[in-house]
């Protein structure tokens, strides 16, 4: 690859032809990065279509709402699964608090423009996307609590940093307007930056090369049947005096018009003179396979967390396997993402009741545990006594029943030793089984004399 990039570069400053034939997406990649120089954009001209290059949060928001299909599909298949959890107000751990009505409204609606469940989506692309989510607290009262929440597109926030207090206020962006923000009016879901304390990473940010390679081969591919699935090249005229303006027109109208488009692919191009084609793209079977495709694909779900079966793209999971692959998106996916959210949100403190009790926000998510595995590994314990009813319900995720005889230890009244098996007198089963012993200790003693 070093050698590829020196020698284009080489060729670039030389003025000579550049020659892409052979250009890998990783080499291409890398020269796109060259951003402001005039190699970056003498490639983007001969190939006829802009090098993707991620430069901050709106390329990583249009990467999932434009350009790769597999994030925007990962990001809703998340948002479903958060959006299908219950949430309901707690009051402390006493489940009564549920019936306080001022969590409630929060719920039902958080602003007059959206509902909770679209919040919670466009939680999830932001979080998922650029690893920050703004909430606005609007008209706080005395208490602390807002009335309503408004989402903030985190492209358009910047976060003015504090010595002392950690974040100094918010800065917003919008129609042209600056709007500054305390930080007690927003409420700022981060996922964990390694090399930043004020902002988070979403899941683009780590692996920008694998979606810069897979939106550069669309863009590549788009161009490519754009151009009548020809490879685009350039005509050099092998001489050193200029042509005339006329002559030059209609010539190129004329090989356009023969040569060009979609009904004239794959025709050989017959020229009068000293002219030469040079070839400046790369071949469909050198920039794209559908191997490559798949690749990417899968890759691009397993970096949101997405499996396949989940995803609906891998055909050869058994009823099993998807299954597992079920719980385990949501059990190591969803949940973290819920428990930062609701974490955050009664962090925060604003909840509150009508007297200003301090509510707490709880949810309950179907799916995370596999029933039957525990009932097939545990149910023996429960059948031979080792561990009651009630235990095998929270383990099943189920609520405790408070019955005694939930709480006991029982086993089934019909298993006895093997001795007794036959015998509906237990006491005359007793007698039987001590003179079996007292037949087999005669019979021992004589062998033993008769030797």
């Amino acid at each position: 690859m070093a050698n590829f990039i020196s020698r284009t570069i080489s060729k670039i400053r030389g003025r000579d032809l550049l020659d892409l034939t052979g250009a890998t997406p990783a080499e291409m990649a890398y020269l796109s990065r060259m951003a402001g120089t005039k190699e970056r954009d003498f490639i983007e001209t001969r190939v006829g279509v802009p090098l993707h290059k991620f430069a901050d949060y709106s390329s990583y928001l249009e990467a999932g709402s434009k350009h790769v299909w597999a994030t925007y599909r990962s990001c809703k298949l998340i948002s479903s699964v958060l959006i299908s959890a219950k949430y309901k107000m707690t009051l402390g751990d006493d489940d009564e608090g549920e019936k306080v009505t001022a969590a409630g409204s929060f719920i039902a609606k958080p602003n007059p423009f959206d509902s909770w469940q679209e919040l919670i989506e466009m939680w999830v692309f932001h979080m998922e996307l650029t690893g920050n989510v703004y909430w606005l607290k609007d008209e706080i009262d005395l208490l602390g609590r807002p009335k309503h929440i408004y989402p903030l597109l985190p492209q358009y926030v910047r976060v003015v940093p504090d010595a002392k207090n950690k974040v100094a206020h918010y800065l917003y962006n919008v129609g042209g307007r600056e709007i500054k923000f305390g930080p007690e009016e927003i409420i700022h879901f981060r996922a964990t930056h390694p090399n930043s304390l004020h902002l988070g990473m979403g899941a683009i940010e780590p692996s920008e090369s694998l979606y810069s390679g897979f939106i550069n081969r669309n863009g590549l591919e788009e161009k490519f049947m754009e151009n009548g699935a020809q490879v685009s090249g350039i005509m050099v005229r092998d001489s050193e005096h200029d042509i005339d303006p006329a002559q030059w027109a209609a010539m190129k109208k004329k090989f356009n018009l023969e040569y060009s488009g979609t009904r004239n692919a794959g025709k050989v191009a017959f020229l009068n003179g000293k002219w030469a084609y040079h070839k400046l793209g790369m071949t469909m079977a050198e920039m794209q396979t559908m191997e490559k495709e798949k690749w990417s694909v899968e890759q691009i779900f397993i970096n949101h967390g997405v499996p396949l079966s989940v995803a609906g793209i891998e055909g050869a999971a058994n009823y099993s396997t998807a299954k597992q692959d079920e719980i385990n998106f949501r059990r190591y996916k969803v949940v973290p993402m819920i428990d930062t959210l609701v974490g955050k949100l009664n962090a925060d403190g604003f909840f509150r009741g009508l007297n200003g009790e301090q509510l707490k926000l709880v949810y309950e998510l179907s799916g995370l545990i596999d029933v039957e595995q525990i009932v097939t590994e545990y149910g023996p314990l429960v059948d031979m006594g080792a561990m009651t009813r009630n235990e095998l319900r929270e383990m099943c995720g189920l609520g405790v029943v408070e019955n005694i005889m939930l709480d006991q230890f029982m086993t089934p009244a019909n298993i006895v030793p093997i001795e007794m098996a036959g015998f509906a007198d237990p006491e005359a089963a007793l007698e039987e089984q001590e003179k079996a012993i007292k037949r087999r200790r005669r019979r021992e003693l004589s062998m033993r004399a008769d030797e």
